[in-house]
């Protein structure tokens, strides 16, 4: 890396963008103080609860109203600041959100934060010689019509999450049902669906907490499912039915031909990727003799050898269509959950120093943005070395053709699930910092064994971590939940 100071963007305000922040502030020697940049006015992402809303308006969260976390505090709480201990282990949104806020004060995080400020773009600038890494143009503008302003910086933190653009699949004849439909990322509470017969496709967490929460209100819920039979006794008006892959104007058909009759229909089938601030139509290449810049189709990209043979001052190339483009995959869909092309689920494999911090997935996310930060600060500082882009890209390939050949779709490509306590440990021994302790992931497999027999009162539990290895659980619950775990 250059000498000096290196100057870091961290694009969103999130709980991955603000322990990104807090880690770079914590190494003053290596890094200047980073420019955060927030597009709303306040700092917490998703966690940011927002009231009602009109399906398809643009909206960050994701928050429904009752919602409270489906992990235990305990585990979820970044490793060097802890939650309000008097807090139940399963704490309502809010709490989460006031948390964030602390951790953003306690970290003197506030400062360095530009809010109400949108990134247009995302421009890479190539270094003189093979081995240079990429610094970055990055073009933002405030929400107010303020005009867009360009900074230069050594390397980028996209903290975006992941949990803001809906996912909607394609169904056969949608378009002719007549009642109501729209995406969990818009639901909000029960009480408006009283007396409705509504059926929800997706029977992850949401799925299924959004379903309990109608049962109290609906006339009927239909859960539609494809994975294997559920644990636990459904309320008498909630039903488990197959796939759904047709409408009608006033029903869903499943795959074994059941019809549904419904009057809503609530998609709970996740989100799509979206980074629309590093999706370029043309390449950019700047004449750093000029200082222009000059956009490139991929029909004139020859011009470079050209710019080459006249021996001009480039330094800065862009001869890409986008950064999250490889033509060398074939079927990649980076809406759907791919991000090519990503080494360690972390970092751009051709600029390395962009960093996608948390855009992994089924993953206890604080803890996993703590050792991500730090293991991408780490290879910044120089402690950690990365092969070299061309052995990176070659392992993302081989990775993403391993997924398909094994028949898994590519969305869940960066899921890690059971395969996140892992990586988490490699990131933390590879670049020397104290891995998370044993006892997390021990408090994780029992609550999520709770959760599965029985996820109308598994949150009645309560966590308490010993030491590093052991815990302890209670709470007011049947006694046959306890003796299953």
């Amino acid at each position: 890396m250059a000498s000096g100071r290196l100057r870091v963007a961290v694009i969103g305000a999130g709980g991955a963008g603000l322990c990104s922040a807090h880690h770079i502030l914590s190494r003053p020697l290596t890094f200047e103080p980073p420019v955060v940049m927030e597009m709303t006015g306040q700092v917490g992402g998703t966690w940011v609860y927002t009231g009602d809303v009109e399906s398809g308006a643009h909206i960050h969260s994701s928050m429904y109203r009752d919602l409270s976390t489906n992990l235990p505090k305990e585990i979820m709480e970044f490793p060097d600041f802890a939650f309000d201990p008097s807090l139940p282990s399963f704490i309502h949104h809010s709490e989460v959100l006031k948390y964030l806020e602390d951790y953003t004060d306690k970290f003197s995080i506030r400062p360095h934060i530009k809010f109400n400020t949108q990134v247009v773009s995302v421009t890479p600038v190539l270094g003189e010689g093979k081995n240079s890494q990429a610094s970055w143009d990055v073009t933002f503008q405030t929400l107010d019509n303020g005009d867009p302003v360009t900074e230069r910086f050594d390397a980028i933190m996209v903290c975006v999450g992941h949990y803001s653009h809906p996912f909607v699949p394609d169904i056969e004849g949608l378009e002719q049902f007549q009642g109501q439909v729209l995406h969990s990322h818009y639901y909000r509470y029960p009480e408006v669906f009283s007396s409705h017969s509504v059926i929800l496709l997706g029977a992850g967490p949401s799925g299924i907490d959004i379903a309990l929460e109608l049962s109290s209100h609906a006339k009927l819920v239909s859960l539609s499912h494809r994975g294997p039979s559920l644990q636990w006794t459904l309320p008498e008006n909630i039903s488990l039915v197959p796939p759904v892959v047709r409408a009608t104007s006033t029903s869903f058909i499943c795959e074994d031909g059941t019809e549904i009759m419904a009057d809503t229909m609530i998609f709970c089938t996740g989100y799509k990727y979206n980074y629309p601030f590093l999706l370029n139509d043309n390449g950019i290449m700047v004449n750093q003799k000029t200082g222009q810049r000059e956009k490139l189709t991929r029909k004139n990209v020859d011009k470079l050898e050209e710019l080459a043979s006249e021996k001009l001052n480039v330094k800065s190339v862009f001869p890409i269509v986008d950064l999250l483009e490889d033509e060398d995959i074939v079927g990649t869909n980076g809406e759907q959950g791919h991000l090519p092309p990503l080494y360690k689920h972390l970092f751009h494999a051709r600029f390395p120093t962009l960093g996608f911090i948390g855009a992994v997935k089924i993953v206890i996310p604080f803890p996993l943005f703590h050792c991500q930060a730090q293991y991408f600060l780490s290879v910044l500082e120089g402690k950690c070395q990365l092969p070299p882009p061309e052995e990176m890209l070659l392992e993302c390939r081989e990775e993403v053709l391993k997924t398909q050949n094994s028949g898994i779709p590519l969305k869940y490509l960066h899921r890690l699930a059971e395969s996140q306590w892992e990586y988490k440990k490699w990131l933390a021994d590879t670049a020397g910092f104290e891995p998370l302790a044993p006892v997390l992931s021990k408090i994780f497999e029992a609550s999520r064994d709770s959760r599965n027999i029985d996820p109308a009162l598994y949150r009645r539990l309560n966590f308490q971590i010993l030491n590093r290895e052991e815990f302890e659980m209670k709470g007011e619950v049947p006694l046959s939940l306890l003796n299953a775990l």
